[in-house]
Order: C-alpha cells, then structure tokens, then sequence
C-alpha cells in the first residue's frame, strides 16, 4: 500500500459524498489536530458546494456515537478520530447513513459496508510521526481542488500540534504540507540551538511562532470545550488570535493553571498509585468545567517532573461530565483514563522497542474491563471505563506489560 492508493480511497470517499447529497455532519476532535483538520475540511468542503455542520467531540463512545448517527439524517464524516473505533460506528450506523472516517490512528476495518475507513494505516503512512489528521484532511481538500493548497498552513499546525515534530522536524507526508506552505509564503522554517526546526506563521501582520498557537487552540478546544472553545479553536486556525481568542484564551489558562497547581501539589505531597509499570491518579471532577482533553493534556505537562517515575507509564483518570455539546445529555457515570510516557520510557518504546506501546496495552486492557477504544498510539492514548474500574484497568496494563516482558 501506499500514498497514491490513500489518496484513492480519498477519491472514492469522495465520490461517495456527493453521491448522498449536499449535507455533511462533520465530526471532529476537539484538540489543535482535530480543530485544525475540522477548519481545513469545513473550508474545502463549503468551497465545493457542501453544507458541513461541525460537530465537537472529545472521543468516539458508543453512547455518543449512537446519538450522532440517530440525529443528523446525512453523511457523516469523522476526522482525528474514529479510526480505531470503525466497528463501533459500523454498529451505530446500521446501514444507514454513508459514514466516512479519516483518521491517522492505529485503525480497525468497518463492519458496516457504508463505513468508509480511510485510515492512514492501512496504507502504510504512519500516524505516529509522519502523517496528522489535519495532513490527511489536507489531502483530502487537495483531492477536491487543488485550489485548497492555500490551506497547507492550517495542515502544518495541526501535525505541529500533535508533537510530529518532536525529532528535530516534520517529516514525510507532514513535511509535503509544510513544503506547499512554504512555497506559498505561509510558513518560515528556522533552526534553534539544540538544531530542531521551529516553525511560524508568516501570513499576518506579525510572525507568529507556531508551537505555541498550537497550544492555544488545544486551551480553547480543551479547557473551554463545554463553551464556546472549539468554535474559537477553529477560527483561530484560519485567522491567527484575534482579540476576542486572546481574552478568552487568557480566562481559560487561569481557570487551567488552578486545577493544574491543586493537583500537582497534591500529587507532590500524597504521591501516585503504583504498580509496578505504571503510576496513576485521579482528579475526579476537580478539572470541571474543563473537558476531558485535559487530563491527558496534564499528565503531558508533568510526564518528565522530578515527582515523576521516568521509568513507568502516567494514567490519569478525569470523571465525564453528563452532557456532550451539539449532542445531548447522558445518564452515564464514567471516568476517561489518559496515557502518556516520561521521555526515558517513550525512547524505550518508540526508539528502542524494548517496552510495549500503549497502542497495545490500552485496547486489550480497556476490553478487559468493559471501556470504549479509540485513538490510541504507542506514544498517547486514552480509554473510558466505569468510575470504580480506575484500578482494575491499571491492573490489566500492568499485566499486559509483564506478559509482554516476559516473553
């Protein structure tokens, strides 16, 4: 498999589309690849002719994917995720509606013949590092025109965003993207002391680092997700921070920065739950109103601290808030479980493979205990189980690692 057969099935995706009307539910992740990739397709989509409805969620649940496929009467298309969880929207959609999944996780095949995965994956562009939501979205846009070229900066933000360029600097499938933005005058490349390339926008009135755009639209969409963050997120990625982004953005940090300074002291003062691979916490509802993103945002921020083990897998557990935005209410008592790695132990996995990924620790152990599975890869991933299988689900990880060690 390759490039040309991905941007095949993207044509077939296509083709599919337009076969079922002008009326797209657009469903999308609510960090920066997620909003960058929903700001790119919307944009391409609105430009041939479709009516998208963005739709902002923060992970692909059964409950919550049941409800989208009950409620919006036209194509869905999810993007940033959904990959991974192919036979539970099959299960959603019974036949009904054309569902496209554009995703750059670790993916399973549709169940449901009007599911269509175009999943990087399969294709053998990796998702781990070399291809974003938002490139694959921007793939997708060049497939409908060409003229969406002019989007290549929003793609690079978005693969900014999830860390591709964590080795020194974005790489193939990524890099085509950043070299379109380059040629169109959108984006400078510079190399810092430690030699990695640190790009910025240069399409507005000031040069604007990209790194840290990056994490603010992950703060609107994250922090304000229950508000009026991922519309904000969106636009930003199109417009750079406009005034009103800026004040809202600068609320949310605090709000962010007071959940953040209550937990790490606390986790200074009490410690994690340990087991022998893997040091755990839960924050309860002490994030709300903040989304669920936001564990796993935290445990990134802390992963290499001095009260952190660097040598075993962060979990942090964050309750579910009853109501999912555009979506509904929920009768639900759940908790969303977030995985990230210290830097010793992610060279040990990604470098090294001398410890297994999350990418497969965290399916085979949410299925244990009866948790939802989408978006995983070996470096981050996340679950949502049961408030009271906290425990139970660290327990299965902990037992899939040594099984694994011990082979």
């Amino acid at each position: 498999m390759s490039k040309e057969d991905f941007l095949q099935e993207i044509r077939i995706g296509i083709n599919l589309m337009r076969a079922a009307g002008s009326e797209v539910a657009l469903v999308h992740h609510n960090d920066a690849d997620g909003l960058t990739s929903a700001a790119v397709l919307e944009s391409a989509l609105a430009r041939a002719g479709f009516s998208a409805h963005r739709t902002c969620i923060e992970r692909v649940h059964p409950p919550i994917v049941a409800r989208i496929h009950d409620q919006f009467p036209m194509t869905i298309f999810y993007v940033d995720l959904g990959g991974q969880a192919a036979p539970v929207i099959s299960d959603a959609n019974k036949g009904r509606r054309t569902t496209l999944i554009l995703d750059h996780h670790h993916p399973q095949k549709p169940t449901d013949p009007r599911v269509l995965n175009i999943s990087t994956e399969f294709f053998g562009l990796s998702g781990e590092m070399d291809i974003s939501a938002s490139t694959a979205a921007y793939f997708f846009a060049l497939e409908l025109d060409e003229a969406n070229r002019d989007l290549a900066h929003i793609a690079v933000l978005g693969a900014v965003g999830d860390e591709h360029d964590r080795e020194g600097g974005l790489v193939k499938e990524n890099r085509e993207a950043l070299q379109d933005a380059i040629e169109q005058g959108q984006v400078r490349v510079d190399v810092n002391e430690q030699g990695k390339e640190v790009y910025s926008l240069t399409l507005f009135e000031d040069v604007v680092p990209m790194a840290p755009l990056a994490i603010a639209v992950t703060t609107l969409g994250g922090v304000g997700y229950y508000a009026d963050g991922p519309d904000l997120g969106v636009r930003v990625c199109r417009e750079g921070l406009f005034p009103e982004a800026k004040r809202r953005l600068q609320e949310l940090r605090q709000t962010q920065q007071t959940a953040y300074q209550k937990t790490t002291a606390r986790l200074r003062r009490d410690g994690f739950h340990e087991t022998k691979h893997i040091q755990w916490f839960t924050v309860g509802d002490d994030f709300s109103p903040m989304g669920v993103k936001i564990i796993g945002e935290y445990c990134w921020d802390i992963r290499n601290e001095s009260f952190v083990n660097p040598e075993k897998y962060i979990v942090g557990f964050q309750n579910m808030a009853p109501v999912v935005p555009g979506v509904g209410s929920f009768d639900w008592a759940q908790t969303k479980a977030s995985m990230r790695l210290p830097t010793p132990l992610e060279h040990k996995i990604l470098i090294d493979r001398s410890m297994p990924g999350l990418s497969y620790l965290v399916p085979e152990a949410a299925r244990q205990v009866g948790g939802s599975i989408d978006a995983c890869h070996d470096y981050t991933a996340a679950t949502i189980v049961d408030i009271g299988q906290e425990k139970a689900l660290v327990m299965a990880m902990d037992e899939l690692v040594q099984a694994k060690l011990s082979k």
